[in-house]
C-alpha cells in the first residue's frame, strides 16, 4: 500500500514539472513573437496580394515599433480583386488601437536585404479608429524578387560598361585612336619639347632686350618718345596739339554743330527743298498721282489700248512698215540703176 501512494506522487511531480515547462515555453513563446501575455489585446484584418516567405506569428510594426503578431493567414474564399487575395488577422496591443486609424495602410517589409518578413503598419493621424475586427487597408509591397532582378541586370549593365571600359584603355594604352597616339606617340613628346625649347628662348631674347618684342618691353626709348609727344600735346605743340588745346577749333566744330542742328530744325519745319519734299503732302500726293497715272498708261499699252497702244502691239502696223520699207529699199534701188525715169523734167511754153 505505502508503494503505491509513492508512486502516485512520483507520477504528481512529473506532471507538474511538465506543466511548468509548457507554462515556460508558452511564456517563450509569447515573448519572442512580440505578443506578450501582459495587457489587453484585440483584433484587426488587413487584405494582401501575396504573403510569400511571411509566417504565423510574424511581428507587426507600427512606424517600426512592434505591436502584435500575425494570427492568422487564409486565402480569400472570393476575392474581389487581386490586392484582396489574402486576409491576415493581426493581434495587436490595445494601448496602440488609437494610432491605428481608417488612413493608417498595412503591408510587408523585409528585415534587411534578405532578412524574414513582417508586417508594418503606417500610424493613421486625420482618420477615425479602427474598432475590433475592422479592416485596415492594405498596400502592395515590391517583391523582392523583382528588385533583386533589376539589381542584377544593373549589375549586368555595369560589367559590360567596365568591359568597354577596359576595351578602350586597352586600345589607349596600345596607342591606337587620337587619344592612344597622344599619349604613346614619341613624336608628339618631341615636338612639343621643341616648341617649350623655342618659346624658352624667344622669352630669353625678350628680357635680354632683342628683337622688337625685347626692345618694346626693355628699353626705354619708346616710352621716351610717347612721353614727348605727350608734353608736345601738352604744351599746344603740333597738330595734334593745337587740336586739343586751341579754343578756335573748339569755336569751330560748335559752330558746326549749331548750323548743322539749325538745319536740321529747318528740314523737321518743312522749309527748303529738303524739308518739303520729307514732309510736304502736295509732293507726296503728285507722286502718287504720277505714279498712278504711270500704272494706267501702262496698262493702256498693255491693253492694246489707244494709238501708243495699238502702235507697241498692233501686228497689222508691223506688217505695213515691214512692207513699206521693202517698197522703199526697192524704189531706192531702182533710181540709182535709172535715175532719169525719176528725173524727167518737162518744159512748156505757153
Amino acid at each position: 500500500m505505502a508503494q503505491r501512494k509513492q508512486l502516485t506522487w512520483a507520477e504528481l511531480r512529473v506532471g507538474l514539472f511538465v506543466l511548468a515547462g509548457l507554462f515556460i515555453i508558452a511564456i517563450a513563446i509569447f515573448y519572442v513573437t512580440g505578443a506578450g501575455i501582459l495587457g489587453p489585446k484585440y483584433r484587426v484584418v488587413t487584405y494582401l496580394p501575396e504573403v510569400e516567405s511571411l509566417t504565423t506569428g510574424a511581428p507587426v510594426r507600427l512606424d517600426g515599433l512592434e505591436v502584435g503578431n500575425v494570427q492568422t493567414m487564409r486565402l480569400t474564399p472570393h476575392p474581389q480583386d487581386a490586392m484582396h487575395n489574402i486576409e491576415l488577422t493581426l493581434r495587436i496591443d490595445k494601448k496602440f488601437q488609437d494610432s491605428i486609424r481608417t488612413d493608417s495602410q498595412a503591408g510587408l517589409a523585409t528585415e534587411g536585404l534578405l532578412g524574414n518578413r513582417f508586417v508594418t503598419i503606417s500610424r493613421g493621424l486625420t482618420g477615425t479608429v479602427i474598432p475590433n475586427n475592422g479592416v485596415i487597408p492594405g498596400k502592395a509591397e515590391l517583391e523582392m524578387k523583382a528588385m533583386i532582378e533589376k539589381g542584377t541586370a544593373l549589375m549586368d549593365n555595369m560589367g559590360a560598361l567596365s568591359q568597354d571600359l577596359r576595351g578602350i584603355v586597352d586600345k589607349v594604352q596600345n596607342g591606337q585612336g587620337s587619344v592612344g597616339m597622344f599619349m604613346n606617340d614619341p613624336a608628339l613628346y618631341n615636338h612639343l619639347n621643341s616648341t617649350a625649347a623655342r618659346l624658352d628662348a624667344v622669352a630669353a631674347s625678350v628680357q635680354r632686350g632683342e628683337g622688337t618684342l625685347g626692345k618694346l618691353t626693355a628699353s626705354d626709348e619708346l616710352y621716351n618718345k610717347v612721353d614727348d609727344v605727350v608734353s608736345a600735346v601738352q604744351q599746344q605743340k603740333g597738330a595734334i596739339g593745337k587740336l586739343v588745346y586751341d579754343p578756335a577749333m573748339y569755336d569751330s566744330a560748335k559752330s558746326f554743330m549749331d548750323k548743322g542742328n539749325g538745319v536740321l530744325d529747318d528740314v523737321r519745319a518743312g522749309k527748303g527743298t529738303i524739308g518739303k519734299a520729307l514732309y510736304d503732302q502736295t509732293l507726296y500726293n503728285n507722286l502718287r498721282d504720277a505714279s498712278a497715272n504711270v500704272r494706267d498708261a501702262t496698262a493702256k499699252l498693255n491693253a492694246n489700248e489707244g494709238t501708243a497702244g495699238k502702235l507697241f502691239n498692233d501686228p497689222k502696223l508691223y506688217d505695213n512698215m515691214t512692207a513699206l520699207t521693202a517698197d522703199m529699199r526697192l524704189m531706192i534701188n531702182d533710181f540709182r540703176q535709172n535715175p532719169k525715169k525719176f528725173l524727167h523734167v518737162k518744159l512748156a511754153v505757153f
